[in-house]
């Protein structure tokens, strides 16, 4: 038997023109503050990665119990704040309502996830007694609604406990698809502009990015929220 030759194997940048998938994240993290690449996304696995990660390395259980919580955008929270919140709207996928409401592992999630695991569980009830309407429950594009409001008569106390939820759903790193309207009639504000970001331009490679611009960018962006003395808030 020939002895087969030996070849190096390593790792090197795509070409401009090949075609290849890239599905890893990039998270910059700096004491108990962390920048996402594409958070809206990978938020919920970061925050998996992470919980993970610690537990790997046998930190102790409370390290390990977090939530990934946005940095309010200051100008949208002063606008709450000022105007108030008339109502929420709050949207999830049928699909994977009916999917956590029967999920056993649900600890440490916020209040998106709670909303999320019992309106499935409404779903489901609904829709048991009959196996066509349970076909819903299967739906891959259907979606679900709730709006809560309250009307300008209400005691005070109540319009400002709508004012706090509007504040706890925006700071969820989940809630993906929600809006709020504030009691000038005219102010919506949606999950985009409910968080600290900033969009950066990065050359692309193949069809993914480049990484070592995408880093430098993070680098960068975290230095700008420490001089401008937001992480401090």
């Amino acid at each position: 038997m020939v002895p087969a030759n030996e070849i190096d194997l390593g790792e090197r940048q795509p070409e401009a023109d090949e075609n290849f998938l890239n599905s890893s994240f990039l998270a910059l993290i700096r004491k108990n503050h962390v920048v996402c690449l594409d958070c809206g996304r990978n938020g919920g696995a970061l925050r998996n990665y992470l919980s993970n990660l610690f537990l790997k390395a046998e930190m102790p259980e409370h390290a390990r119990k977090f939530e990934l919580a946005r940095i309010g955008n200051p100008n949208r929270i002063s606008l709450i704040e000022r105007i108030g919140v008339k109502s929420i709207d709050l949207k999830i996928d049928i699909a994977s309502a009916t999917a956590e409401s029967i999920s056993d592992d649900c600890d440490g999630h916020g209040i998106w996830s709670s909303f999320r695991r019992y309106m499935g569980s409404t779903i489901t009830a609904l829709t048991a007694r009959d196996a066509d309407l349970a076909q819903l429950r299967k739906s891959e594009k259907g979606t679900v609604k709730l709006t809560i409001n309250v009307k300008g008569g209400d005691l005070s106390a109540v319009c400002h406990s709508l004012d706090l939820l509007a504040g706890k759903v925006s700071e969820d790193e989940e809630a993906d698809d929600f809006t709020i309207h504030l009691r000038d009639n005219e102010t919506r504000i949606t999950p985009s502009e409910m968080s600290i970001r900033k969009t950066v331009r990065i050359e692309a490679q193949a069809n993914y990015i480049d990484v070592s611009q995408a880093w430098d960018s993070m680098i960068q962006y975290i230095r700008e929220l420490e001089e401008s003395g937001v992480l401090e808030v």
